[in-house]
Order: C-alpha cells, then structure tokens, then sequence
C-alpha cells in the first residue's frame, strides 16, 4: 500500500503517446482502490493526492494539417494545437500539458483515402527533449514546493519513458538540493514510478465497445460493458538527500557552454556566457567540494534572477528556431534550429544549488558585492546540510568546522581587531599553517577552508569569514577545474 504524507507536496508526470485510441479500463492501485477511466491520470490522482501534474506529449501528435498551418508560427502554432487535441483526453483532470520535440515520419491519406501526404518529425532527444523536460519538471516542483516527484510510465512511447525517468531522477536531487531546511522539514526528495499493466487483447467487439464514443470523449462508446482490470504497480521508489544531486555536476572541459548551438536571432549570449563562467561553474565547483565558506559568499552575490532569465532566454529562443519546412509536394519537415549544449545544464542545476543556500541562510532579495560579502561561523554550519550523503566531505567539513571553532575559542584576543588572515592566526596560535604547498592541492584537501585566502574575525554576532578580496580569482579557477573534466 502506498501512502501519501499528508506534509508531502507531490508533482506528477505522465508521459503520453496519442491518446485518442486508448480503450476503457478499470485501473486497480495497490491497497485496492478502483478508478474507471481510459487513461491512468485519475488513478494517479486518487494515489498521489498532487499539488501539481504535467502531462509530457510530443509535437509529434499535430497532425498534417496543424503542422501546414504552422509554417508561419513554427513550433508555438504546434504546441498550441497540440495542447487544445490533448486537453481534450483529460476528462476532468487538473493537468499542465507540456509538448516536447519528437522524432517520427507521419503518413496520412487526404480525406482517408487520398493523396499521401508526410510529416517529418526531426530532434535530438538528449539534446533537446531531456533538457527541456528537466527544466521544466524542476521549475514547476520549485513552484508548488513539492518534496516528491512522480513520474508515470504507462502510456509512454518510444525514447520517452525512458528519458522522462532520467530527467525525473535528475530534477529529484535537483529539488533535494534546492529546498534544503534548516530542520527537519525536507530531509530528502522521494521518487516514485508507476507503470499500469499492459491493456489485453480483446474480442473486437468488446474492444469497440470500450473504445471512445464519438459524441464524448471521455465515455466508452458501449455503456454497461465491464472493462479489464489493470493492476496501477509502483516499480520504483528512490530517496534523494542533497549530496546525491554531485553526481550530475561534472561537464567535459573543451565543450561548448554557450547555452544553446546557435542565438542567431535571439541577441547574443555574451552575457550568459559570463554567468555561466564568473558565477555558475564556481558556486556548482564549491558545492561539490563541499567548500562552505566560498558556496556562501557567492551565493549572497550571485545574481540569480539573471541566472534564471538567461534559461528563459534559452527556452524560448530554442521555440523560435524549432520550424517548419515545406521538404516537396505533400510533404512537411519539423526542424530545430539549435539543440541545448552544457551551458544549458549548467544553468539549470547552479539555480538548484543557489535556491537552496538561500534558503538555508534565510536570504532575501538583493545580492551583496562579491568582495564585500562575508559568512558567520552558524552559517556554515547550517550550509553542513548541503553535503549529507557524503560520509568522505562530511568529515572533511567537520573537521575544518571543528579547527575553525577552536580558533574561536582560543584566539579571541587575536580575532576582535579586525580582518586577519586564518593563516596568521593559526601561526600565532602555533597550530600550522596551510598554504605553502600546491595551491590547488591544499585548497580542494581543505575544502575550500584554505588559510591563505580564508580571513577571520570576532565580532557581536560570533566568528566571521571571507575570501581576500585578491584572491577570488584563483579560487575561482580552482572551483571551476573541480567540475570540469579533460575527455
């Protein structure tokens, strides 16, 4: 039996094939409740109880006609008609339909048995669907403050359940990162998949009768027919804790992180670029590192409404570019002009992990001058949360915090009268002093706690640090190099 706490906030997905030939069936979940319906949404919903469900569908259900009217307005006239044709199989679901680009040839007769006429369907789904559909997934989880997400597979076809479950495992740790608490409010992010058992081949006149009446779409053409019963099975469960979202963070180092292969006609990307280069890489490169203090100060100073409308910019100049072409007599072509680089997914997961720093330090609107900015020692230890899941950079932090937090209690005196570096500090306290080795060794074995560029203070509030204003630049450099890797 699955249950859903009641503190939980659920999204759901389900994907969709065409779902205008699915037959009645009676959907059966596991603690035995039965809902009656052509499609699983209803049982889905009955489960679940969502805060918020996406329907993901492929352009490719506009048919020859939508997809000729769309030779002027390109992909936004399909998803348009695309959107109106699926809404219509809803049947009283609450959904968002989203239309993603697909990749098929569709063969039609003119009146049923006239001229063939073709649509040619062209993307590529890892460079197109699968990072569109993860932005979308995490924005609208971000939207409603959900804690689980739920994908649905039974009515998938293709490549598509399958890159709906990694990018509904991406945008889990995604999430789990992004609404990190201070308390026990969201320890993890959960997900589930549910897949209902394949409908049975039928007599054709049963079939027929539970096929959709023509006068409503949302009743079985024959009344009174008892329809097959599907077992609704939950076929996977994860849990996602903060640290689990490292894995995704690791970009091959000469590929292009311009966000999209090609602006032409939507401005320049000078400006993502630079986000992408001074602000994205480093904060993801301190969160991998568990480098607290430098996650901390470029989280107060990274401008993430920037981040976020660069993304925006993305998406919507990728729907321009997606357009339609006539490819001879009777005969269509559905093209992108461009396809998502690492740009993109790096955008998209420096938003995650700056969501939830905010969050964990309480911040509010505004951005500080990099230089200027500094965290307290409570901070950091709040920021710990961040790294749960791993034993190897728990440990490492705690021992920093630990070394930081007997500096405190020991160095008092040498703290209240303003700025000093930790290394100096540490040279009069008489407990070493980092900094004489490699700069990158030391920095990344010391997680970003490096005593050369780290400066210390006690004040009112308690211990304070920043990085030295005139070295944000080698960290930068080293925090970048943590997530980019030679191919």
């Amino acid at each position: 039996m699955v249950k859903t706490v009641a503190q939980r906030n659920v999204i759901c997905v389900a994907t969709w094939g065409d779902p205008s030939t699915w037959r009645y069936a009676k959907y059966v979940a596991s603690d035995g409740r039965e809902v009656e319906a052509f499609s699983t949404l209803s049982v889905l919903k009955e489960v679940e109880r969502p805060a918020k469900v996406v329907v993901a569908v492929l352009d490719t259900l506009a048919s020859y006609r939508a997809v000729e009217g769309a030779l002027e307005g390109g992909f936004r006239e399909i998803k348009r008609s695309v959107e109106g044709y699926v809404k219509e199989y809803l049947c009283g679901v609450d959904a968002e339909v989203v239309v993603l680009p697909g990749v098929f040839e569709r063969r039609e007769r003119e009146g049923g048995e006239g001229a063939e006429r073709r649509v040619v369907y062209k993307s590529d789904p890892r460079r197109e669907f699968l990072p569109l559909l993860l932005q979308a997934l995490l924005e609208r989880a971000l939207e409603v403050g959900a804690t689980d997400v739920v994908l649905d597979v039974s009515h998938g076809m293709n490549f598509v359940p399958t890159l709906a479950l990694e990018a509904a495992e991406e945008a889990a740790a995604a999430l789990a990162v992004a609404r990190a608490a201070k308390s026990a409010e969201a320890p993890q992010v959960k997900l589930r998949v549910y897949q209902s058992d394949p409908y049975p081949a039928l007599p054709r006149g049963l079939s027929e009768g539970l096929a959709r009446s023509d006068e409503d779409a949302c009743t079985p053409k024959q009344g009174g027919v008892e329809p097959p019963a599907l077992r609704y099975n939950l076929i996977l469960e994860k849990a996602f804790k903060p640290w689990h979202f490292s894995r995704y963070i690791s970009y091959e180092e000469g590929a292009k992180r311009e966000g999209l292969t090609d602006w032409r006609g939507c401005g320049d990307f000078v400006e993502g670029a630079r986000l992408v280069e001074e602000w994205a890489l480093p904060v993801l490169g301190a969160f991998r590192l568990g480098a607290l203090v430098e996650l901390a100060l470029l989280a107060k100073a990274a401008p993430l409404e920037e981040l976020k409308g660069i993304v925006k910019r993305a998406v919507d100049c990728w729907e321009q570019k997606r357009v339609v072409k006539r490819a001879g007599d009777r005969a269509l072509e559905v093209v992108s002009g461009a396809r998502f680089d690492l740009g993109f997914w790096i955008l998209v997961h420096a938003r995650a992990v700056l969501e939830g720093v905010r969050r964990l330090l309480g911040l509010g609107e505004g951005v500080q001058e990099l230089e200027e900015a500094m965290t307290t020692f409570d901070e950091l230890k709040e920021l710990k949360r961040l790294v749960e899941g791993s034993r190897v950079v728990k440990a490492v932090v705690d021992r920093e915090l630990a070394k930081l937090k007997e500096v405190a209690e020991g160095g008092a005196e040498l703290l209240r009268g303003g700025w000093r570096l930790y290394a100096e500090v540490l040279r009069d306290l008489k407990k070493g002093e980092l900094g004489r080795g490699d700069f990158e060794r030391d920095f990344i074995a010391h997680a970003g706690f490096h005593s050369g560029v780290v400066e210390l203070r006690l004040a009112d509030g308690g211990l304070e640090a920043r990085v030295k204003s005139d070295e944000w630049g080698r960290v930068k450099k080293v925090l970048r190099e943590v997530v980019l890797q030679k191919t």
